[in-house]
C-alpha cells in the first residue's frame, strides 16, 4: 500500500491551539505602539518588560561554574530542602519527616506528578473535582491521566459561590480528589474567607476527599508567603490530612522560562513517605526523567541565603502591592468615566487575574480597534497594566461598553439584568421570579451546550447600552451611589473604643455597698474570675492614688521608647517584661499571639458579653503640648520616605491578623495613625494618603466585610481627626446601605464642636441616603488635645454626651425628627459612666415597648476597666430575658507595641481619678465578699 493511500494520522482530529498563547502570539505580531497584553500571566514592570527580581539577579551572580551534569530523578536536593522548609517550616509534618518531595516542571509538572502518584498508589480515587471556572490545564492534565473530571460551581454574581461549591463537595466521597487553589484563584481572583476554608476543609475531611492544592501564587497574592499558605497549613496541620501540594516558582520568583516547581505530598507516616517518594521518582522517570537544573539553583540560592531571602520577601510585597495599585487605578478610572455597570469586583478580586465581565464582541473590538489583548473569557492579567497604559485601557473599556452591543447570553443578561440596566426597581418577589425563570433558561442551555468554564464564570457587570445609550452622567443615576464615588481605595478603619469617663460615683452606688457583703450575695463583679479580680484590684490600687499614679505614668512614658537601654527596655529586659506583662498588659490587653488573644476573647464571651471589639496595638498619639507624635516605632520610621514603607506594611500585617481573629458580629478597631508618619502627615495636612496605605486599607476592609464584622473608625487626636472624618463619611456612604451599618464614626462628647459635626453628618446621611453609624465617647485625648477645644467643666461634657445619646435614641436631634426627617442611623454608646448608659437603655426599652421610633443601640467598655458597669448592664434584661448587647474592647500585640496603648490607659485613669477610686472600692468589696468565710 502506498503512502499516499494510508497515513497513521488520517483519523487524527485537529486540536485548536491554546487560546491564551494565541493571544500572546497575536500581540507579538501587532506593531501598534499602544498595544497592551492582558492575556498571559507574567509580571511586568512599568515599561511592560518582564521584571527580573533583585533577589534573583543577585542569586545569578553567586552561581559560578555550575556545571551541566544530570540532576537526580527527584531533582536538586538543596532546592527541595529549601522549598520544603519555606512552606512547612512550622508544621509537624516536616518535624516528623512525613513529606515526600520531588522537583517538577513548574506548576503543570507538579500537578502531573501528583496525579500520576495517585494512580500508581492504587488509592481508589477515580474522580477529580475542579472549580468551574478554573485554569484550563486542570481539566487537560487529569483527564489525560485517566480520571473522571467533574466541575464544582465556583463563581456567581461577581464573587465566590460558596453555597454552590460546598454543596458539590458534600456529594463527593473517598473516591474523589479535589483540586484547591491555595490563594489567588485562577481565573476569577475570588478566594474563600478563612471561615469558608474551614467549612470546606471539614467537608473534605468528613467525606474522605483527597486534597490536591495548586499553590502557584504563594506570596504573590498578598505579599506575605505564610498568609497565602494559610489554607494549606490548616488542612495538613490543624486537620491532620494528607495532601498533595503543587508549588511553582514561576510567578513568585519571576522564573517563567526556567520551569521551577515542587510536588510535596504530606503523608501519615515516615514509612508512607518513603513509599510515596518512590512513586514520585517513578512518575518523574517516565515523564521527564531528570528535571532542569538552572532555575532550581537560582531558587535554592535565594531561599538558602538569608540576605537574598529577605530581599525576595520584599520583592513579593513590591509585586503584590503594584497589582493592587493597578486594580484600584483601573477601577477609579472607570468610575471617573461613568462607565455603565458596577465595577467594584475589579478591586474585590485578588491576585494576578480578574474577570472584567465584558462580552466577546466587546473583547474583539478592544483587540481590533484598540490593540488591547485578553482571553475570550474576559479574564485579564492585572500584571499587564502600568501607569502608562491603565488610563488608555479604562477609556477603551468605557468606549466598548458604551457602544458595542453584547450578544444575548442568559447567564450574563437575564431579565433581571435588563430591568436593572434600564432603571427599573424590582422588589424582592419580582427579582426572585425573574431569577428563577432566567435560571431555568441557563440550566437548559448549559445542558444542551455542555457549558464550559468561561460562560458560568462571567460576572454581570457590563450592560447592553447600544439600544439605550446614556451619557456617563445619566448612567450614574441608575446605580448605587457608592459605585459613583471617586473614593480612595481604602477602608480606613477603625480603632479602639477609647473612653475618657468621668466621675460615676452616684450611678455606681445603686449596685454596690461599701461594707463587707455576706457570702452568697451577688454583685455585678461576681462574674469576674478570681485571678482577674485580684489583678484588677492591684492595678486600681495604683491608678486610684495620685501619689502612685503620677510616677507610674511617668515610668510608662519612659518605657514606651523602643530605643531604651537594656535595663529599661521592655523587649530585652526579661524581669521588666514579666512585671509589665502580668500586671498592666494582662489587665488591658488580650494577648501577644493569636492563640492568646482568642483565649481572652473566649473568656469574655463566657462571661456574657455579646462580643469583642479588637484592635491591633500600634498607634500614634499627637501631643499638642510638645508637638510630637508618641508611639512605638515612630522615631525609627519617620525618616523613611521610600515608596514602600515598612511601617505601613507592619500595620497592614498586624491588622489583617486581627481580622482573622474575629468571629461574625465582633468589631474591628484599628488605629489608622498606627501606619506611621506618612499617613499621619496626610491626615494632618489634608493631603493624599500614601498608595501603600490605601491599598492596605482596601484589603483590610474586604476581609472584614467577608467575616461579617463591624468596623469602628475611632476618634483620634484633633491634629488628625478632620482628615479621618472626611474619609469616614466617604466610606459610610459607600458601605452603609439598605439600612445596614458596616462602619461607625466616633464622636467625642467632650469637644465643643461635636454637636455641629454630628448635625452635618446626619444631614449628609439624609441627603445621600445611607445609614449613619454613630459611636459616642466622652473623649480620650485630654492630655494631648488643645484645652480650648474641650468643654470647660465635667458637667458640660456629661450633658453633651447625654444630649447626643438621648437625641439619637428619640430620633430628635437639633432639627432632625422635627422640621426634617431623621436619617437612618445606628448607635454604639462607648462609656464607663453607668448613669448615662442605664438612662440610654431605659429610653430604648421604653420607646420599643411603646412602638415609638428609635435606633438600634449597643454598649461597650474597655477591657480591664469599669467591669462593674459592664456586668451591671448585662443584668438589665428585658421582659423576654434578653440582656443588652455589651462589648468589651481590647487590644493585642507584643508588649513593646502595646506601650503607647498602656500609656494612654494610664493617662485616662489620671484624668478620671474619682471613677477609678469608685472602681477600687467596688473591687475591694467584691474581694471581701468572696473572702467572707475567713471572717
Amino acid at each position: 500500500m502506498s503512502t499516499q493511500q494510508h497515513s497513521a494520522f488520517g483519523a487524527a482530529e485537529y486540536i485548536p491551539p491554546d487560546p491564551i498563547f494565541e493571544v500572546t502570539k497575536r500581540f507579538n505580531a501587532d506593531q501598534n505602539p499602544r498595544k497592551v497584553n492582558l492575556g498571559q500571566g507574567t509580571y511586568r514592570d512599568e515599561n511592560a518588560k518582564p521584571w527580573v527580581l533583585p533577589s534573583v539577579r543577585e542569586a545569578e551572580k553567586l552561581i559560578v561554574n555550575p556545571g551541566h551534569e544530570y540532576l537526580p530523578i527527584e531533582g536538586l536536593q538543596g532546592f527541595r530542602d529549601e522549598a520544603t522548609k519555606l512552606l512547612f517550616h512550622d508544621t509537624s509534618a516536616l518535624k516528623q519527616n512525613r513529606i515526600a518531595s520531588c522537583q517538577s516542571i513548574s506548576g503543570t509538572g507538579s500537578l502531573l506528578l501528583a496525579g500520576l502518584v495517585l494512580r500508581k498508589a492504587n488509592s481508589g480515587i477515580e474522580n477529580i473535582i475542579i472549580t468551574d471556572p478554573t485554569w484550563s490545564n486542570h481539566d487537560l492534565l487529569f483527564k489525560e491521566i485517566g480520571f473522571n473530571v467533574t466541575k464544582a460551581p465556583y463563581y456567581k454574581d461577581r464573587s465566590f459561590d460558596f453555597e454552590g461549591y460546598i454543596g458539590a463537595l458534600k456529594k463527593a466521597d473517598k473516591r474523589s480528589a479535589v483540586v484547591l487553589h491555595a490563594c489567588a484563584h485562577n481565573p476569577t481572583g475570588c478566594d474563600p474567607t478563612r471561615d469558608q476554608w474551614k467549612e470546606i476543609a471539614a467537608v473534605i475531611k468528613e467525606n474522605g476527599i483527597f486534597p490536591i492544592i495548586d499553590s502557584a501564587y504563594l506570596g504573590f497574592n498578598s505579599g506575605n508567603y505564610d498568609e497565602d499558605a494559610w489554607a494549606i497549613k490548616y488542612i495538613i496541620e490543624d486537620l491532620g490530612l494528607e495532601a498533595a501540594i503543587c508549588m511553582s516558582f514561576a510567578k513568585n520568583m519571576g522564573l517563567y522560562g526556567e520551569r521551577v516547581g515542587l510536588t510535596a505530598i504530606v503523608t501519615k507516616s515516615e514509612d508512607a513517605k518513603r513509599t510515596v517518594f518512590s512513586l514520585l521518582q517513578n512518575a518523574q522517570r517516565q515523564t521527564v526523567s531528570n528535571p532542569p537544573v538552572y532555575g532550581a539553583r537560582i531558587a535554592a540560592t535565594v531561599l538558602g541565603n538569608s540576605d537574598l531571602s529577605k530581599q525576595w520577601h520584599q520583592d513579593l510585597v513590591t509585586m503584590s502591592s503594584r497589582i493592587r495599585s493597578m486594580r484600584k487605578k483601573l477601577y477609579d478610572e472607570l468610575v471617573r468615566l461613568g462607565t455603565p455597570g458596577d465595577w467594584s469586583h475589579i478591586v474585590n478580586q485578588t491576585g494576578m487575574f480578574g474577570y472584567t465581565g465584558i462580552s466577546k464582541p466587546q473583547i474583539e473590538r478592544l483587540e481590533e480597534q484598540y490593540h488591547i489583548y485578553m482571553a475570550n473569557t474576559s479574564r485579564i492579567s492585572l500584571a499587564g497594566l502600568n501607569e502608562h497604559n491603565v488610563e488608555y485601557v479604562a477609556k477603551s473599556l468605557d468606549e466598548v461598553v458604551q457602544n458595542v452591543q453584547r450578544n444575548y447570553d442568559p447567564v450574563h443578561y437575564t431579565a433581571n439584568t435588563f430591568f436593572q440596566s434600564n432603571g427599573f426597581c424590582l422588589d424582592r418577589l419580582e427579582r426572585t421570579v425573574l431569577h428563577r425563570c432566567s435560571r431555568s433558561v441557563i440550566d437548559d442551555e448549559q445542558a444542551d451546550n455542555g457549558s464550559e468554564d468561561s460562560a458560568s464564570g462571567l460576572p454581570h457587570t457590563s450592560l447592553d447600552t447600544s439600544r439605550t445609550r446614556r451619557s456617563p452622567k445619566a448612567s450614574r443615576q441608575h446605580h448605587h451611589p457608592w459605585t459613583q464615588l471617586h473614593v480612595l481605595k481604602s477602608l480606613a478603619l477603625i480603632a479602639l473604643v477609647h473612653y475618657s469617663s468621668t466621675n460615676a460615683a452616684a450611678a455606681l452606688e445603686a449596685t454596690r455597698t461599701n461594707t463587707p457583703v455576706v457570702k452568697g450575695t451577688e454583685t455585678p463583679l461576681s462574674e469576674l474570675p478570681p485571678l482577674v479580680l485580684y489583678r484588677s484590684l492591684l492595678v486600681n490600687s495604683i491608678s486610684s492614688r495620685p501619689w502612685l499614679l503620677v510616677p507610674s505614668l511617668h515610668l510608662l512614658q519612659k518605657l514606651s521608647n523602643p530605643t531604651n537601654p537594656y535595663l529599661f527596655n521592655v523587649d530585652r529586659n526579661p524581669l521588666l517584661r514579666s512585671l509589665l506583662k502580668h500586671t498592666f498588659y494582662k489587665q488591658f490587653c488580650a494577648g501577644e499571639t493569636g492563640a492568646e488573644t482568642q483565649c481572652t476573647m473566649k473568656s469574655l464571651q463566657d462571661m456574657g458579653f455579646k462580643g469583642t471589639i479588637l484592635t491591633f496595638a500600634k498607634e500614634t498619639v499627637f501631643d499638642a503640648k510638645t508637638g510630637k507624635d508618641q508611639g512605638f516605632g515612630i522615631e525609627a520610621s519617620s525618616s523613611n520616605e521610600c515608596q514602600w514603607c515598612e511601617n505601613i506594611e507592619a500595620w497592614r500585617e498586624g491588622t489583617v491578623k486581627t481580622v482573622e481573629l474575629l468571629r461574625e458580629g465582633d468589631q474591628l478597631a484599628v488605629k489608622m495613625t498606627g501606619a506611621g508618619p506618612g499617613v499621619c502627615d496626610a491626615f494632618a495636612n489634608g493631603t493624599e494618603l500614601p498608595k501603600q496605605f490605601v491599598d492596605a486599607c482596601h484589603e483590610i476592609s474586604q476581609k472584614c466585610k467577608d467575616r461579617g464584622a463591624y468596623i469602628l473608625i475611632d476618634a483620634e487626636s484633633q491634629h488628625y481627626q478632620w482628615g479621618i472624618f472626611r474619609l469616614g463619611m466617604e466610606l459610610q456612604q459607600k458601605f452603609n446601605t439598605d439600612g445596614k451599618v458596616v462602619l461607625y464614626n466616633s464622636y467625642q462628647a467632650y469637644l465643643k464642636s461635636t454637636h455641629d459635626t454630628l448635625a452635618k453628618h446626619l444631614q449628609a446621611a439624609l441627603d445621600k441616603n445611607f445609614t449613619l453609624g454613630i459611636k459616642v465617647v466622652r473623649g480620650a485625648y485630654m492630655a494631648s488635645d488643645p484645652r480650648s477645644l474641650i468643654h470647660d467643666t465635667k458637667q458640660d461634657t456629661d450633658d453633651s454626651y447625654n444630649q447626643i445619646a438621648q437625641g439619637v435614641l428619640r430620633q430628635d436631634f437639633r432639627s432632625f425628627g422635627t422640621t426634617k426627617p431623621f436619617p437612618s442611623a445606628q448607635l454604639l454608646l462607648a462609656s464607663h459612666n453607668k448613669e448615662s448608659l442605664v438612662k440610654a437603655h431605659e429610653t430604648h426599652q421604653e420607646r420599643t415597648k411603646a412602638g415609638l421610633p428609635t435606633v438600634p443601640v449597643k454598649f461597650a467598655q474597655l477591657h480591664g476597666m469599669s467591669d462593674e458597669v459592664s456586668f451591671g448592664l448585662l443584668k438589665l434584661k428585658d421582659d423576654a430575658g434578653v440582656a443588652p448587647e455589651v462589648y468589651k474592647c481590647t487590644t493585642w500585640g507584643t508588649l513593646p507595641e502595646c506601650m503607647a496603648y498602656l500609656t494612654r490607659r494610664a493617662m485616662e485613669n489620671r484624668d478620671a481619678a474619682a471613677r477609678t477610686l469608685d472602681e477600687y472600692s467596688a473591687l475591694k468589696s467584691e474581694v471581701w465578699r468572696r473572702l467572707a468565710f475567713w471572717r
